[in-house]
């Protein structure tokens, strides 16, 4: 990336990936401790972990697709400054709970606020951008991911291990909820004409944003695929504790070291991504990205010392930082504008359910059958799926072509927002 193209990107761009990093990294650090607390209070219940997932996910699932609407109906920086200032009495209501069900609750309805959040953040990238940065600006998002991705376990993971409490941790997340509501505000945002829906209509739109996605084989692909992920990452995030106490013979702070080796790894991702996404395409970029995280999942699901463990997850962190900012960015590029919102709340579904499922999956046996067993076959799995849609529903991503214009430039003529055979 060069540095006058990032600096190009204009003051409302940095103030709200200001605000993103802020927010994120708070988020982060109290979803790490909390998972680490209720591990702790339940007595190391790997049941659990499955229902602290399912608590984060389940909400998700409901509001995204409403969301997605709102997000296209009405302004998306109000949309996300109501859910900043939502959040912060949900998180300091946290500090008064005890029991492990509140905390569930409480998560629940922080997950919920965070589902209406997202969308407009994610679509409001072109509205502040112009048209030749999208991938730029997508990229430099994954950055923020990505240090949120260190900061935010790393931090959660080492104050709760000191304190053995949430009650400053949760300080934390309020405080940069409000920042985050503050640099918004101060964002200068012209919100461009979008269509007017009637109100009424809010469960159709959410059905035509579904039929949309599935009439277009090469978002559907990238959906699919991303629901195969999801189903992997819905295993892992529950079993990463467990698996850390019965293979690596870890603690909390190795949950924490393990977890920042990803997020560092996700700190080349976007750059590597913004490179792969213009010289390969950003559809053959998705397919290698894919592969190579499902094959990384088989690999480190069968190492049991922990600094190789922590290596495994740094590649794992460039592949997944790849991913993220070209699968958006072609979203960005190739959906049309008025579907975009519903588009992205879909995407996001397409993790959030399958994560679910995974879950599930974790309640039902995961005290059952070991960890390591359960996260081996998710990783064959999971290479199985990628290597049999690509080159059938995802021909068109893979005819992505090499070298030529910028990946971001529309087709011309009446279909510009979808991409020709020519672009692909």
């Amino acid at each position: 990336m060069q540095w006058r193209a990032i600096t190009s990107l204009g003051r409302p761009y940095y103030l709200l990936f200001s605000g993103g990093i802020l927010s994120d990294i708070g988020s982060f650090t109290t979803q790490t401790a909390l998972i680490l607390h209720i591990y702790r209070i339940t007595g190391e219940n790997a049941s659990f972990m499955g229902l602290a997932a399912i608590a984060g996910l389940a909400p998700m699932v409901l509001a995204a697709p409403l969301g997605g609407v709102w997000s296209e109906r009405y302004n998306r920086r109000r949309i996300m400054v109501a859910n900043d200032l939502i959040r912060i009495p949900l998180v300091l209501v946290m500090i008064l709970a005890g029991q492990v069900w509140s905390y569930l609750a409480l998560q629940a309805l922080i997950s919920a606020s965070t589902a209406l959040f997202l969308p407009s953040r994610q679509a409001i990238i072109p509205e502040i951008v112009g048209e030749d940065q999208i991938h730029l600006a997508n990229s430099m998002n994954g950055g923020v991911m990505s240090v949120v991705h260190i900061l935010g376990p790393v931090s959660g993971a080492m104050i709760y291990a000191f304190t053995g409490s949430l009650f400053w941790i949760l300080i934390l997340d309020a405080t940069t909820y409000l920042a985050s509501a503050l640099l918004l505000l101060l964002m200068p945002y012209h919100r461009k004409e979008r269509r007017a829906v009637a109100a009424s209509n809010v469960l159709r739109e959410i059905i035509a944003g579904f039929k949309y996605v599935h009439r277009e084989r090469d978002l559907l692909c990238i959906f699919t695929i991303l629901m195969i992920a999801g189903l992997a990452l819905g295993l892992l995030i529950p079993l990463l504790r467990p698996f850390i106490n019965e293979i690596l013979h870890g603690d909390d702070r190795s949950y924490g070291y393990l977890l920042g080796a990803f997020g560092f790894g996700g700190m080349l991702g976007p750059l590597v991504g913004y490179w792969a996404g213009r010289t390969l395409g950003l559809g053959r970029t998705l397919f290698f990205a894919f592969l190579c995280e499902s094959v990384l999942m088989s690999i480190w699901s069968r190492v049991d010392m922990i600094y190789l463990s922590g290596a495994v997850l740094f590649i794992w962190g460039v592949v997944v930082f790849t991913l993220i900012p070209c699968y958006m960015s072609y979203i960005h590029t190739y959906a049309k504008p008025e579907f975009m919102g519903r588009t992205f709340a879909l995407f996001d579904q397409s993790v959030y359910m399958p994560q679910m499922v995974g879950a599930g999956v974790v309640i039902a046996f995961g005290n059952r059958i070991p960890a390591q067993a359960i996260l081996t076959a998710a990783g064959l799995f999971y290479i199985v799926m990628v290597l049999s849609l690509f080159p059938t529903s995802g021909a068109r991503l893979l005819r992505s072509r090499q070298g030529g214009e910028s990946p971001e430039k529309k087709s011309s003529g009446a279909d510009s927002n979808r991409p020709s055979r020519q672009a692909i």
